[in-house]
């Protein structure tokens, strides 16, 4: 029987701990390594919390089929400058390792050359449903290192459950990312800002009026609904740092603008209460007869411990 693979989420905030806990969904054994003891952000997932095992240095089970699933932070300045300082001392301490890398961090393409991992795969996840987006997720988009290792086998399982696939180069994997986050800001920003432009919802029946036709236009979608202004971990960071690497001398006047539609909701907000809040999550994806038919058979194998 071939060994099992074993997975070193390194960075155990939200998405390092979503990581974690569908990956001991997936069959790998898993560890994590984290300098400090985040939080749990997952409370309804605690037995599986319980089968983590968090080691003292990050190299500490070092092995050929150990796959380091790098998940730490950046940081965005208010005027959009990316500090990739803790991911790239994260990837340098990996550098002696046996094991492959996979990069899970969000990072612009301009930071990307002469950092060292073997496949950068980026996170598409809403902070309410991010470990069952793990688990199964929406899109699966992966950039290849021209000298990447043999992939893991549990990419073949997060391919066969995607609603979509996309395979290229890191940089590409990189705009795909930036390209889904602006795009949801954008929506929200717009959505608002034609919402405000109808009255300020101060009753039930105004906010009833918003909702109706803006509802009616965009089926209430996800991020076409009006309500609170973006924020989150993701959307304003990402969106400003964008902005700032591509945007230079004015060049995304669009994108810039929607910072200011933005904040100007962000203001109505504390006058009128009743602006809803929201969450998003991927819609619900149609499974086919072979797909839910792959399913079944790998739950039969993971339960006989075939994998």
């Amino acid at each position: 029987m071939k060994r099992k693979e074993k997975a070193v989420v390194v960075g155990f905030g939200w998405v390092g701990q979503a990581n974690a806990l569908a990956l001991l969904e997936l069959g790998l054994d898993v560890s994590y390594f984290d300098p400090t003891e985040p939080p749990r952000h997952y409370g309804k997932y605690a037995a599986r919390y319980e089968r983590l095992h968090k080691l003292d240095r990050v190299l500490a089970i070092d092995a050929p089929d150990t796959w380091y699933v790098v998940c730490v932070g950046d940081r965005v300045s208010d005027d959009g400058v990316q500090d990739i300082g803790n991911i790239s001392r994260a990837l340098d301490s990996l550098k002696d390792a046996k094991g492959g890398v996979i990069l899970r961090s969000t990072i612009l393409p301009e930071h990307l050359e002469g950092l060292f991992f073997d496949y950068y795969m980026p996170e598409f996840l809403h902070e309410k449903k991010a470990v069952e987006e793990c688990d199964h997720p929406y899109f699966f988009v992966l950039g290849r290192t021209p000298a990447a290792r043999p992939e893991p086998e549990f990419f073949k399982t997060l391919r066969s459950r995607a609603h979509k696939s996309f395979e290229g180069t890191p940089r590409e994997a990189s705009l795909i990312k930036y390209l889904s986050n602006i795009w949801n800001a954008l929506r929200i920003a717009f959505v608002n800002e034609f919402g405000d432009a109808l009255g300020r919802p101060t009753s039930k029946e105004k906010l009833s009026e918003i909702d109706r036709v803006i509802g009616f236009m965009f089926d209430n979608r996800n991020y076409l609904r009006y309500g609170r202004a973006f924020g989150g971990h993701c959307l304003p960071k990402d969106s400003r740092a964008f902005v700032r690497s591509f945007g230079k001398s004015g060049a995304l006047p669009l994108l810039s603008g929607m910072y200011q539609s933005n904040d100007r909701h962000r203001q109505l907000e504390k006058d009128l209460p009743l602006l809803p809040e929201w969450y998003s999550e991927w819609p619900d994806r149609h499974i086919s007869g072979w797909k839910a038919l792959s399913e079944f058979f790998y739950a039969i194998k993971k339960h006989l411990h075939l994998i």
